[in-house]
């Protein structure tokens, strides 16, 4: 017959109390979340705080607490800071492509859900060169909301290409079609520039002979590679050049009050009421040719269903149906 073996416990001290273990901290996964990972790429991206907080429309002390509270939590160094911006560590780095897989499988979720939709309403958010988002894309909504009341339009004119894949935008008007991505994409427009001014300086000029005899409107140098900026910079003797700007509506305002020449595409031309300056025969055998452009609609192709993209999608087409394709 087995009997059973009993342990004697040790009798504790007058004033002592049974130990307890601590619980094992979470490991550093437990403590990561999508906002996190969101936080991160916002960073990396942009290398500095103000730069993160614009992306993530937050105010730039918010990301700085955000980030003391991330690399708190995880008891780990993310960012070295300096008055230059943020430098990502090596476990930053190694994080980011996490990050960027969750930020796709989020966007897929989201293109999931928006495939239910049934009726044109809801936010779309669009990209394009602050010159067409000012001149043909602003103007255009009036008549979309009209047609589709539940619409509400993001707009954003920048010169840089927002990542549709990240879901940056929903549409986007580029001046040349992407190469990866899945992305679709449609060519408005294919047209050469002209050259403009206002009617009164046209009517001054007359049949215009020698580049050099009128004053010109130009890109900044930040935008110099641009095809009618390299064109005026080659043809035209630099001390014509009275102005240059990065900044299409600064440039077109100054070529409405009489200031100059500039290039454009003739459809542009009669959004903003110039006219094209007429050349003689001699002037254009003797020029280069003047520079051709493109214009491409581009959408994700998960969304190109999704009906408030589909509509807005078909508008912009509608619309640009007098370009030169």
């Amino acid at each position: 017959m087995s009997k059973s073996i009993r342990t004697k416990a040790k009798p504790l001290g007058k004033n002592a109390k049974p130990s307890i273990p601590a619980p094992a901290a979470p490991p550093a996964a437990d403590r990561l979340h999508w906002d996190d990972f969101e936080l991160l790429l916002a960073l990396t991206r942009s290398t500095t705080l103000s730069g993160a907080a614009l992306r993530l429309a937050v105010n730039t002390s918010t990301v700085g607490r955000r980030l003391d509270a991330l690399e708190q939590r995880l008891g780990l160094h993310l960012f070295d800071r300096s008055p230059a911006g943020l430098a990502a560590t090596e476990l930053a780095r190694a994080l980011v492509p996490v990050a960027e897989s969750i930020e796709h499988a989020v966007a897929d979720g989201m293109r999931v859900v928006e495939g239910r939709e049934t009726e044109p309403e809801g936010v779309v958010r669009i990209t394009a060169p602050p010159g067409l988002a000012n001149w043909f894309l602003a103007p255009a909504i009036v008549e979309l909301r009209r047609r589709y009341p539940g619409l509400r339009i993001d707009l954003e004119a920048a010169v840089g290409y927002a990542d549709l894949t990240r879901r940056e935008a929903d549409l986007a008007l580029r001046i040349r079609r992407p190469l990866t991505g899945d992305l679709v994409a449609l060519r408005l427009a294919r047209e050469a520039s002209i050259v403009v001014a206002s009617p009164a300086l046209c009517r001054r000029i007359g049949r215009l002979d020698d580049l050099d005899a009128i004053p010109w409107i130009n890109w900044g140098p930040d935008l110099a590679a641009f095809p009618d900026a390299r064109w005026i910079a080659e043809q035209v003797d630099p001390a014509q050049v009275v102005l240059r700007s990065s900044s299409m509506d600064a440039q077109i305002q100054a070529a409405r009050a009489g200031l100059g020449a500039m290039l454009m595409t003739r459809p542009f031309a009669a959004w903003t009421d110039l006219t094209e300056v007429p050349m003689t025969r001699a002037l254009r055998e003797r020029a280069a040719a003047l520079p051709i452009g493109e214009l491409w609609l581009v959408g994700h192709r998960a969304l190109r269903d999704v009906p408030r993209i589909r509509a807005v999608w078909e508008y912009i087409v509608e619309q640009s149906a007098g370009f030169q394709r």
